[in-house]
């Protein structure tokens, strides 16, 4: 340490009153998770985890960042490990009930306020004080702090820090190179905090730590490197102090390196619980300093003595502040004991925040937007209206390669920004960011076939509302091109609906218009959770469907609006325009036959439905636009008037989200007649156009399952068969 940062530390030592105030809530903490190893062993918990020899760490740590840091400028999110950390950072920000939110997380409770039962204990989330929401998967706290820094920035704040902390074991996910990457890159206040115990679960470091020499990783993206020992409270508290100030004053990134942690009692419930008597206890060393120095008395401290059998209780003599503790973790497992069960029924509540409620602009005539101006418009309306930020893989200089973000890099320079290759980090940083009230995040992801490496943050996206009882938020919106589209081959082709479809809370999107995709932008800005956009290739540099409120209408004026979006300008459309989610479009009226369809296939589908039509059949045509969640009460009306459903889209039928539409009218309407067509069930799609061709779906399949449904004769061996309305009451 600098001499000049020694003498910083020296000015701000904690006081005798803050020493015993962080060695009581260290006491608490061993006595909450060693009463909850108590629990385990007699079975009224199911499964638990915790830190024990993590506390004189925390204690120090949270001491020192609130010398320099506040909830009003710092977020960061914590490990399963950091009870101790968490509950004295928020005792030393007004909030003191740590342990009673923990025992009802841990008794998974109605009364648990952080996540009504549906999270594991230590999946803490406290907004107000600058604890973002933890997930189970670890790695995914880097991400998710690096984007909360990145948030910082974008909100013109120069003194905000993010953490994030780690195991040593995490070291080795990929998480932590695009952690690394994103606050190398966009030069990010961010920590992230190793806490070294050597082990991972049973993996030791010589089976699974790549990463030999953390300094030289640290220098090697031009970060800082800190170090201390976690047993030392003084060590901890002076270098995180000096380490928190460094990061605030240069908005620069480090590695903390947490050397020398001990664990106690196993990883988790699922190990073995027995207490460790092997390691010394940083706890019981603080303690007798804190004695030699004159802060405590001999006998307020915690102490090791001979005992029998696997209790740690048994082992040690409690000492006045853990003895009173004892009695009040005791109090809190007595009262929370008798406190409700979760209702069954709330599985259903918090699925979704709620959704935006807006009337659909309805417009006639041709429209002379292009799909993509459309984009960039909506676009340019969110970073203006809703302090909405763009990132992705060539969004900025570029424009994009489907020229979807063209123009607005000149508009908003510091609101579009050209990210590392790495759809991971573009999307696991985006959610970070959209922690921050306020923020909307854009994330763009180049290609539909590359996100697959980012489903992990997919999957969290969706049950993060219904995960936090309706408590966190994501305003988020991850759009990226989708359906094959000339000659792209495997892995530029592929639709992935179906992929994004099965994973519940997200809401996705699929515009087949120019005002489609521009007015659900616009709801989707207007909404508090994450919304995937597909986005259907061959429509970006055409422009579809009615017209657009703002375009223009004069000749001259619609000559220079195509000149000028084909250069990839930016239209200036009506900001008020709206699309709901979750209502779909009858493109087509018919009686004979409903075809329901999205994205490219709705083309297809009209296609079809007029050669159907010239063969004497009547097909009518549904575009969903909201695929997830589907307006059903539509497709219901339509089929129980036609009888017959076919379902097509450009994914593959074979476990696709066709298949879910048609399940959903199967068991509505038992009897009627459906088809399922799409993509041929095949690995991929071939270069060659004839391949391509033979791959994709068609209009001839779209006609031949709708003539097999229209010639289907409905009538079971029982007789009964399901019949239209109109044939019941002519």
């Amino acid at each position: 340490m600098a001499q000049t940062e020694a003498d910083a530390t020296a000015q701000v030592a904690p006081t005798n009153e803050e020493l015993v105030h962080a060695y009581r809530v260290a006491i608490r903490s061993r006595t909450t998770e060693e009463y909850i190893v108590r629990l385990v062993s007699r079975g009224e918990v199911k499964f638990a985890i915790w830190g024990p020899g993590e506390e004189v760490h925390g204690v120090a740590t949270a001491l020192a960042l609130s010398r320099v840091l506040s909830p009003d400028n710092f977020g960061f999110v914590p490990h399963y490990r950091s009870g101790a950390l968490v509950s004295m950072w928020l005792e030393l920000n007004d909030h003191d009930t740590f342990a009673l939110d923990l025992m009802r997380q841990q008794f998974s409770k109605a009364t648990d306020e952080l996540s009504g039962g549906r999270q594991m204990v230590y999946h803490q989330h406290y907004p107000k004080h600058g604890i973002l929401p933890v997930q189970s998967p670890v790695g995914m706290q880097l991400g998710k702090a690096a984007g909360y820094a990145k948030g910082f920035h974008v909100l013109g704040r120069t003194d905000g820090v993010a953490m994030a902390i780690v195991g040593d074991g995490t070291t080795a996910e990929g998480d932590m190179h695009e952690a690394m990457n994103a606050a190398s890159v966009w030069k990010l206040p961010l920590i992230i905090m190793v806490t070294d115990n050597n082990i991972a679960i049973s993996t030791t470091p010589e089976e699974g730590r790549g990463i030999k020499d953390l300094a030289a990783y640290a220098r090697a993206f031009g970060l800082e490197h800190f170090e201390c020992s976690g047993r030392d409270f003084d060590d901890v508290y002076n270098t995180t102090l000096a380490m928190a100030g460094h990061v605030k004053d240069n908005q620069s990134g480090v590695i903390m390196h947490v050397r020398d942690m001990p664990r106690f009692n196993g990883h988790s419930s699922a190990a073995d619980v027995t207490f460790d008597l092997s390691q010394d206890d940083p706890l019981v060393q603080w303690g007798e300093q804190l004695v030699a120095r004159g802060v405590l008395a001999s006998e307020d401290i915690l102490r090791r003595k001979q005992g029998e059998g696997r209790d740690f209780f048994a082992h040690h003599e409690a000492g006045r502040i853990m003895e009173a503790e004892i009695d009040n973790i005791r109090s809190i497992i007595s009262q929370v004991r008798s406190e409700p069960e979760p209702d069954p029924a709330s599985i259903f509540d918090h699925i979704y925040a709620p959704f935006p409620n807006v009337t659909e602009t309805v417009s006639d005539g041709s429209t002379n937007i292009t799909y993509a101006a459309a984009i960039r418009s909506a676009l340019d309306h969110i970073i203006r209206d809703h302090n909405g930020v763009i990132w992705g893989q060539d969004v900025g200089r570029l424009g994009g390669v489907m020229t979807a973000t063209a123009g607005l890099k000149a508009k908003h320079p510091e609101r579009v920004i050209d990210a590392p290759l790495n759809e991971p980090l573009i999307v696991g940083t985006a959610m970070g960011a959209s922690l921050h009230p306020g923020l909307t995040a854009l994330p763009e992801v180049q290609f539909g076939d590359y996100v697959y490496n980012a489903f992990h943050w997919l999957v969290y996206l969706g049950n993060l509302h219904w995960s936090s009882k309706g408590q966190a938020r994501a305003s988020l919106i991850l759009r990226m091109p989708t359906d094959p589209f000339g000659g792209g081959a495997i892995y530029h082709s592929m639709s992935n609906d179906g992929y994004f479809s099965s994973i519940p809370g997200l809401v996705l999107l699929m515009p087949s218009t120019s005002l489609d995709a521009y007015g659900l932008l616009l709801t989707a800005a207007e909404y508090d959770g994450p919304v995937v956009i597909l986005e259907p290739k061959f429509a970006y540099r055409l422009a579809l469907g009615p017209r657009v409120p703002g375009e223009p209408e004069a000749t001259d004026d619609v000559e220079s609006l195509k000149k000028s979006t084909m250069r990839g300008d930016v239209p200036d459309l009506d900001p008020s325009a709206r699309i709901p989610f979750s209502k779909a479009s009858i493109r087509r009226s018919g009686n004979d036959v409903t075809i329901v369809a999205w994205g490219r296939a709705v083309y297809t589908a009209l296609d079809a439905a007029r050669k159907l039509e010239a063969e004497g059949t009547d097909a009518e045509v549904i575009d969903l636009r909201t695929l997830v969640p589907p307006d059903l009460d539509t497709v219901y009306a339509s089929v129980e008037r036609t009888g017959r459903l076919v379902v097509a889209a450009e994914d593959r039928p074979f476990a696709g989200f066709v298949r879910s539409i048609q399940g959903h009218v199967v068991e509505r309407f038992s009897g009627m007649p459906t088809r399922a067509v799409g993509q041929k069930n095949v690995p991929g799609i071939g270069q060659s156009p004839t391949l391509e061709k033979a791959t994709v779906l068609t209009v001839a399949d779209i006609v031949d399952a709708a003539n097999e449904v229209v010639s289907t004769e409905v009538k079971g061996s029982s007789g009964f068969a399901w019949m239209p309305r109109r044939y019941l009451e002519g």
